[in-house]
Formats: structure tokens, C-alpha cells, sequence
């Protein structure tokens, strides 16, 4: 958050800056797919069936999967420089589309640090071992950060090459955090070369294709995303930038959280044949993850244009930038829960190595989310916030599509008790939602969605500040008294067990 907080108003929303955004997300198609996404879910299962029977083999397998990522990883950034670098010497193509392609080649080799990361953490979540794997990003945005106060003050057309060779930089810290924990885990590895494409990796392989086709679709879909934005509006892409890093917020926190500490206990619980102890597992995860992101999700809505404008307010993003960003946000925000019960959901079907089904369910709302795109960006012409729009309906879709096969083929349904605690909570935002709308109505700066489109943000951080702080803790004393009241507070407020 602080590291766009500081691109915001280094360079606001310049479409330039929305071209390196662009890029950003074209040269991390592969993060998904070789990192953190689908192997990281192919990966943690196959190592604890592994070091279940050896501990020994067990280490030997992670040893020779890193090396076998690095030949993967350095034959395809080889092929891709190259096609880019000829890609972008087209004469014909445009200078915005030339600006693009340039980026992504300059970012394109970070890719490697960012997939050995993915892997490193997945060992690390095996072993129980989650603070160093969820801080280690801290060390790429403070590479990132720095890289972004020693440009200020140069023009975006000249800055955003310098910054995307620093994010090389930023990986690059971000994986060398994860190798002292990680190199002590595997100290005891027998000696001897390691084997590249071993017969455990290729049987992971088999199994992780279909992973990849479902993650592979995601990620281009969110490059179209961006493309659509950029249709709409030359700093469409900047939009959705920022609004997404709000949202990701809690998707971080809770629902990739949630998805990292539960996917090895839900193997464990298949390798053992407790199918019991899964389905709790699971019903247990979708009760913690209602109780953290329904708030979030209405809060974001109520007072989304309040913390835009706290967080990215001031320098270059002006007014313009404030009100679609917002409006972008409220449109993510809506998609907030179905995007994080998607990744829990996927994780239980991981856990049982079936890739196949969570597979084709991605394929399905991909599509709707591109027939979506399609028909409210040309078709009715509503700008960058239907692309926000078009991912949460999407988000919808497959939530409720993963549920209804979970159901099906391992009966693990919402229990009552989870029914009845999201029907609470979902009543107590509101009625705290509403408390912090009226005191909207009160205050001299309004950003109440009725009025935003006339409504002039205070650009002062001390009115800001109170503003955003007045609001947050409005809701949050509300919420608290209502849920005393209904009897969910522990729900809301401890870690309560299963």
C-alpha cells in the first residue's frame, strides 16, 4: 500500500504510468502458473505424500523441482526477450503499444526470482513456517519504494524504464529472503547432482497441467482486463491499479492466508482418509474467511472514496483520478468475498489432486468475464469501472460453482452454523454501514456515493486524516456493539478453533 501510495503521487494516473502497469501484469503472466498459483497447489500435496514415507526423498524433491524451474524459467525468458525485442521493432506499431512491449521485456527476466519465491514458500508453508513467507514481499516493495523516490520528479516518459529494471532489483530481494529458512530445511539432503525433470516431477507434471491451463486463463484474462481499461480510457489500466491494491488488501490478509495454512492439513487429511476431518477443515475456513471479508467488503463500499483519497490524494492524482478510482473500487469491492472463498475453494480440490473440475469452472468465468467486458465496455459504453464490475460478477459465478461441485463430489456443504454466522455479520455491517453513512450526510466533505460525482475531496491530509479515521472507527464501534449484541463478537474479533 505505501509503495503506491508513493507512485500515486510521484506520477498520478499518467498514461504512461498506466502503460508500465500494463506491462507489469503482461510480464507476470507467469507468476501465477510457475510460482505461487498452480504449482505452489500441484507442489505442496506431492511433497507431503513424498516426505510422508521419506523425509529424506522428500528434501531431495524440492532440490531437484528448483532446478528444474531454472532450465523452464531461463528457456523461457530466452524465447520471449527475443520475441518481444522483435515485437516491438515492428515498424507499423503504435508508440503506446511500443512503450508496452518495451516495459514488459525490461521487467520480463524478474520472472525467475518470482517463481523460485513461490516455490521456496510453498516448502515453508509444509513446515509450518509462515512469517518469513508472508514478510519477504516487504523486501520487494522497499526496493521498489526507493527506486520510486530517487525518480521523482522525472517524467513518467523517461521514468517508468529505470523503475521496471529496479523491479528486477525488487524480486530478486523478494526470493533471496526465503533462501536462509528454506536452505536450512534442506541441509540435510543426500549429496549428488540434482535431477532435472525427475520421475516425481513429471508425474507432478501430468497433474499440474490442467492447474496451469485454469491459472493460464486467469492470467490472460486479466491482461485483457487491463486492455479493456486502456479501450475505455488512456489511464483506465492506473484506475484499476489502484483501486484492485484496496481490494487485494483483505484478498491478502484472509483469503490467500486462509488458502496457504489450510492446503496442507486438507492433504494431510486426504492422505490419511479422514474425510471428516476435510470437510471440517473447509467449512471451518469459509466461516473464518465470511466473518474477516463481508466487513472489509462493506466498509470498502461505504467508504471507499474516503480511503482513496487519504491513500492517493495529493501530488499528481488529481480529482479525476480520486472519483474513478473509487468507482472502481466500489465495483471490486462487491466481488470481495466470492474472490477469496474461490481460492479456498480451488485449495480443497487441490488437496485431493483434482485439477480438472476447478479447472473448466475457471474456464467458464473467464469467459463470461471477457463476454462481459466485451458487451459493457462496447456495447454500453460504461468505462473502466465495468471492468471492475464484469470481474466481481464473474467472481460470483465460479464461487458458487465450485461450491455446488464440492458438494457434489465430496458432500462438503456449508454447514448451518457458517449459514447462520454470514447472515449475522452481513446484518451487523450493514446496520453499521448505515450508522457511518448518516454521518456522512454530517460532516462538510461528503464522499457518499450519491453526491461523489459533484462532491470536491479535501486535498488537506490533516481533514483527510479525520475524515477517513472518523469513519473507520464509526464502523468498527458499531460493528462491535452490534455484534455483542447478536452474539458474534468472538466470531469477528478472536481466532477461534474449529
Amino acid at each position: 500500500m505505501t509503495r503506491d501510495i508513493v507512485m500515486a503521487a510521484a506520477f498520478g494516473s499518467h498514461p504512461t504510468v498506466a502503460a508500465f502497469m500494463m506491462a507489469y501484469r503482461f510480464s507476470n503472466l507467469l507468476r501465477r502458473l510457475l510460482g505461487e498459483g498452480a504449482l505452489q497447489s500441484a507442489f505442496i500435496p506431492h511433497f507431503e505424500e513424498i516426505r510422508h514415507k521419506n523425509p529424506e526423498k522428500g528434501a531431495a524433491f524440492f532440490r531437484n523441482m528448483t532446478w528444474t524451474l531454472v532450465v523452464i524459467l531461463l528457456s523461457i525468458i530466452a524465447i520471449t526477450e527475443l520475441g518481444l525485442i522483435g515485437g516491438a521493432s515492428i515498424a507499423t506499431i503504435s508508440v503506446e503499444s511500443r512503450d508496452i512491449i518495451t516495459l514488459t521485456a525490461l521487467m520480463f527476466p524478474g520472472v525467475l526470482f518470482i517463481c523460485l519465491y513461490g516455490l521456496n514458500i510453498s516448502l515453508l508453508q509444509c513446515e509450518g513456517k509462515y512469517f518469513v513467507a508472508s514478510v519477504a514481499p516487504a523486501a520487494f516493495n522497499i526496493v521498489w519504494i526507493g527506486a520510486v523516490i530517487w525518480l521523482r520528479g522525472t517524467p513518467p516518459e523517461r521514468a517508468m524504464p529505470m523503475l521496471a529494471a529496479a523491479v528486477i532489483v525488487a524480486f530478486a530481494a523478494q526470493w533471496l529472503a526465503t533462501e536462509p529458512g528454506t536452505r536450512k530445511l534442506v541441509r540435510n539432503v543426500p549429496r549428488g547432482k540434482p535431477v532435472i525433470f525427475s520421475k516425481n516431477i513429471v508425474t507432478m507434471g501430468k497433474a499440474l497441467s490442467l492447474g496451469t491451463l485454469g491459472v493460464a486463463a486467469m492470467q490472460i484474462n486479466s491482461a485483457l482486463d487491463a486492455i479493456f481499461a486502456r479501450i475505455a480510457d488512456a489511464e483506465g489500466p492506473a484506475y484499476l491499479w489502484y483501486a484492485i491494491r484496496l481490494q487485494q488488501l483483505p484478498v491478502a490478509l484472509f483469503g490467500v492466508a486462509i488458502m496457504g495454512a489450510l492446503l496442507p492439513p486438507l492433504s494431510r487429511a486426504i492422505k490419511s482418509g479422514n474425510i471428516i476431518a476435510f470437510r471440517n477443515f473447509i467449512d471451518f475456513g469459509i466461516r473464518r474467511n465470511i466473518a474477516l471479508t463481508i466487513p472489509c467488503s462493506v466498509i470498502l463500499i461505504v467508504s471507499g472514496a474516503t480511503c482513496v483519497n487519504i491513500l492517493y490524494g495529493r501530488g499528481n492524482f488529481d480529482h479525476e483520478a480520486t472519483l474513478n478510482t473509487s468507482m472502481c473500487l466500489w465495483a471490486y469491492s462487491t466481488g470481495l468475498l466470492p474472490a477469496t472463498c474461490v481460492m479456498l475453494l480451488s485449495s480443497a480440490f487441490y488437496a485431493t489432486k483434482n485439477y480438472r473440475l476447478p479447472t473448466m469452472i475457471t474456464l467458464l468465468s473467464v469467459a463470461l468475464n471477457i463476454v462481459l467486458n466485451t458487451v459493457f465496455v462496447f456495447g454500453m459504453n460504461l468505462g473502466t469501472v465495468s471492468v471492475a464490475l464484469a470481474t466481481s460478477i464473474s467472481s460470483w459465478v465460479n464461487a458458487a460453482l465450485l461450491t455446488y461441485a464440492l458438494a457434489s463430489h465430496h458432500g462438503a456443504t456449508i454447514s448451518s452454523k457458517t449459514r447462520i454466522t454470514a447472515l449475522k455479520i452481513a446484518t451487523a455491517s450493514i446496520i453499521a454501514a448505515i450508522g457511518v453513512t448518516y454521518l456522512q450526510y454530517l460532516t462538510p466533505y461528503t464522499t457518499i456515493w450519491p453526491r461523489l460525482l459533484y462532491a470536491k475531496f479535501p486535498r488537506t491530509f490533516a481533514i483527510q486524516f479525520l475524515q477517513c479515521s472518523t469513519e473507520l472507527a464509526t464502523f468498527a464501534i458499531l460493528l462491535i456493539i452490534i455484534a455483542r449484541i447478536m452474539n458474534i463478537h468472538k466470531t469477528l474479533m478472536t481466532h477461534h478453533k474449529m
